[in-house]
């Protein structure tokens, strides 16, 4: 299992993939085949989940890249409100109001939770120094669409305070293809973060650099890309199998003296059992 730090991995550098970054209703409707013009369904998933990335690592003495969790997904809706939950992902908690629903086209006003973020493992040395970041409170507008066989979701969030109150935006496409009781789903994303929202996470101030032995570091702006293709199969009527594989880019930001090990780009694989209620 991670540890502290090495969580951090997952809850910051997937808070800046789109591919993660997404409403837990807008992953389960590609995932099953969903029709467009239902209503939205109030649902809840719990599961345990196996997860293997290489990638850009944290500097950590964990050098583990596999975990395995208990998953948590979930949606609940009324009268336009609504509130998204899936513990795995980066914006772990949104909460929504849809303005605007008519034909194939929806426009949403989220707000995202705060999260975890850098916190130091008691007895840690290698951060020794180096000062705490929280996960943004961010608030934004997130435009969902259908064309032809494709979903389309366009979402732009601003941070709420000012120390990391940099903005994100990104857009993806994704789509579904049954064949019997399989559905394979794939999804592309690009995602754009400012340099200050990278200069929070990844930067090293002088008087951080004074103090550790990490050389200092502004952060930069970073754009980014992001692909999965997964399948879901019911084994029953209450239980979900899916499977995932994920590739992407991680230039533009880890260049951090923060991390140990620097990728341009990331490979993963996922899998889950999940009962849904």
């Amino acid at each position: 299992m991670y540890s502290p730090l090495k969580h951090l991995l997952v809850v910051i550098l997937l808070f800046c993939f789109s591919s993660f970054s997404y409403a837990a209703d807008l992953t389960r409707e590609i995932g099953l085949n969903i029709d467009k013009s239902s209503e939205p369904e109030n649902f809840f998933e719990v599961g345990l989940g196996l997860n293997a990335f290489n990638r850009s690592i944290i500097n950590v003495d964990d050098k583990e890249d596999l975990d395995i969790g208990i998953t948590l997904i979930g949606s609940y809706n009324w009268h336009n409100f609504f509130v998204d939950f899936a513990n795995q992902a980066p914006d772990s908690l949104v909460f929504g109001y849809t303005a605007y629903n008519r034909e194939n086209w929806s426009f949403d006003v989220i707000l995202t939770g705060p999260g975890s973020g850098l916190r130091k493992k008691e007895n840690q040395v290698n951060f020794e120094g180096i000062e705490e970041r929280d996960v943004n409170t961010m608030i934004g507008g997130r435009l969902t669409g259908y064309i032809g066989e494709n979903v389309v979701q366009l979402t732009l969030k601003q941070g709420l305070t000012s120390r990391n109150g940099g903005a994100v935006a990104s857009a993806l496409i994704g789509r579904n293809w049954q064949i019997r009781n399989l559905n394979f789903h794939s999804i592309f994303a690009l995602s754009f973060r400012q340099a200050k929202l990278n200069d929070y996470y990844y930067g090293v101030s002088e008087e951080e650099a004074a103090r550790t032995n990490f050389a200092a570091y502004d952060g930069k702006s970073s754009l980014n890309f992001d692909s999965s293709i997964g399948l879901t199969y019911p084994i029953s009527e209450n239980v979900l199998l899916r499977a995932e594989v994920f590739f992407g880019s991680e230039f533009g930001y880890n260049e951090s003296p923060l991390f140990s090990k620097q990728q341009d780009f990331y490979t993963g694989i996922s899998s889950s059992i999940s009962y849904v209620f």
